[in-house]
């Protein structure tokens, strides 16, 4: 299992995910990815977890929630817009 970590801006730049820019006076982010497995094949029914780093509580991570792929690889889930806060984005499936 390959562990890759990424800034919220690196996921949305790299085309990682892309963040919904429909309602930007909104206190939710929008999210959405395709999960691949090594050989580049999108995997259906992966499991797709965030996490958040806490700022105030340094090496604190809270589990935010848990989704799972479409038969086409892809994922959308939502998140509260919080300036400055990091989050992570884990991938699991049984390839």
């Amino acid at each position: 299992m390959s562990n890759l970590c990424f800034t919220g801006c690196q996921l949305i730049c790299l085309g990682v995910v892309t963040a919904d820019a429909v309602a930007p006076g909104s206190s939710l982010l929008l999210l959405t990815g395709t999960v691949y497995s090594p050989s580049g094949i999108p995997l259906s029914n992966a499991a797709v977890e965030i996490l958040s780093y806490q700022p105030e509580s340094p090496g604190e991570v809270v589990r935010l929630g848990l989704t799972f792929t479409l038969p086409d690889g892809t994922y959308a889930l939502s998140l509260p817009r919080i300036p400055g806060r990091q989050y992570k984005l884990r991938a699991f499936s049984s390839i």
